[in-house]
């Protein structure tokens, strides 16, 4: 019976992390246009710092992306949520991004985007679960080369109370070359939320509210 129960609170922490990373899953998934008919496949990861055998790290969430240039201000991104598989989960996304202004002196360039996640317990149809999100960045270019400073939030909608959750956030794009792009963010997940009362004790906890979060991606570009 022990066991059993603590295997139970382990699946329910699992859980909870795995649902909470979901308000933002792995890294922005397009800051600015990759331009008509180009590719890119993206590997990112990170999530909420949490205790991890009384070490603190942010959650090793993980998503694999292929985006596609639909036009020259248009992208078409599509997901896989790598971790979800190891608990015999399957999740994916799939979403387009619009670029609506470009940077000129002060004012950043402007994108938004829509996706729809969607989650599936292997077998229990009853587990499928269908969220919206919408995101809106903003973003400099500092240097020739087009290292980016971007900022903004996501917003997951739901069907039960909290109805939106947000995820603000502020990262960095690098290039490396042509090919290979590097991202970095700090994430703020569920602001409005009290991070009292939850089965998972997150590390930084601002105000007492949400979690701080990291994360990190590498994408070529082709």
């Amino acid at each position: 019976m022990v066991g059993g129960r603590t295997r139970r609170r382990t699946t329910a922490c699992v859980f909870t992390i795995l649902l909470f990373c979901c308000v933002s899953c792995g890294t922005v998934a397009s800051v600015r246009p990759l331009g008509q008919g180009r590719k890119a496949v993206s590997f990112s990861f990170g999530g909420p710092v949490t205790p991890v055998y009384d070490v603190d790290l942010p959650v090793p969430y993980s998503v694999i992306r292929l985006r596609y240039g639909l036009g020259e201000n248009t992208d078409l991104h599509f997901g896989i949520h790598s971790t979800m598989s190891l608990l015999a989960n399957v999740g994916i996304d799939v979403g387009l991004t619009k670029h609506f202004i470009v940077q000129s002196g002060l004012r950043p360039a402007l994108c938004l985007g829509a996706s729809v996640y969607g989650f599936y317990h292997i077998n229990e149809f009853s587990s499928t679960r269908v969220y919206p999100e919408v995101s809106l960045i903003c973003s400099y270019a500092f240097s020739k080369h087009h290292h980016l400073l971007y900022f903004g939030s996501h917003a997951m909608i739901q069907f039960t109370e909290p109805y939106v959750i947000l995820a603000p956030l502020v990262g960095v794009e690098v290039p490396f070359g042509k090919r290979f792009v590097v991202n970095g963010e700090a994430l703020w997940y569920a602001p409005t939320e009290t991070s009292k009362d939850r089965v998972v004790d997150y590390t930084l906890r601002p105000f007492d509210h949400g979690a701080i979060g990291f994360a990190a991606g590498v994408s070529y570009v082709f």
